[in-house]
């Protein structure tokens, strides 16, 4: 294995632990007015993504995520043979094995925190448009993350009522000191929306 072929299965292997996926399609409302930091990546039971993964080397491969299980506040997440569990809250997606969130609240331009891997993360936009061969989408939410242990660049689109729906790796060859970037794109996603706690009814 050369260097260059390390590098870029190791960007692969941290891209798909990124996303989730699975190959289904289904046509799902996105949120309008005010985004719910849930609605971004909706970790219900039996959720499923599907992405094209190009390494860069212009050939993609299928990658594939589904949420195995929801107990209470804590999802599981299935990659191949790696399981991530996420703790769903009104303040955001958080990855309580290492104290660091995927999303938190105020979602507003500029705002930051603690992301995976010692990456620090900062909100760039609320009014993304991604293209993707599952659809075209508005007001999505960028994310990028910097920093960290590999000096790895990670760009994240979110869009409201879908999940992450483009996801771009970037990092620096300490061999040939060029830049590797893996990438992927939502291919089809099969959605059930996060349940909301119903208004009770005023009474007279």
């Amino acid at each position: 294995m050369t260097p260059t072929v390390g590098i870029e299965r190791r960007l692969g292997v941290v891209l798909i632990c990124l996303v989730a996926a699975c190959a289904a399609r289904s046509a799902v409302p996105q949120a309008s007015g005010t985004i719910d930091p849930r609605d971004l990546y909706p970790l219900v039971e039996g959720n499923a993504w599907s992405y094209d993964v190009d390494a860069g080397d212009g050939s993609t491969t299928l990658a594939i995520t589904r949420v195995d299980s929801v107990d209470g506040r804590i999802a599981e997440v299935r990659t191949g043979r790696a399981v991530i569990r996420y703790e769903v809250l009104s303040e955001g997606i958080r990855i309580p094995a290492e104290d660091v969130w995927l999303i938190r609240v105020p979602l507003r331009e500029g705002e930051t925190w603690r992301a995976r891997g010692g990456r620090t993360a900062r909100l760039v936009s609320t009014r993304a448009h991604a293209r993707t061969s599952a659809g075209d989408f508005d007001n999505c939410v960028e994310v990028l993350e910097t920093g960290g242990e590999l000096e790895l660049e990670v760009q994240t689109v979110y869009c409201p009522g879908v999940g992450p729906v483009s996801v771009q790796s970037t990092m620096r060859s300490t061999v040939s000191d060029r830049f590797v970037t893996v990438s992927a794109r939502l291919r089809g996603y099969e959605i059930t929306r996060l349940p909301r706690p119903r208004p009770r009814p005023s009474t007279p």
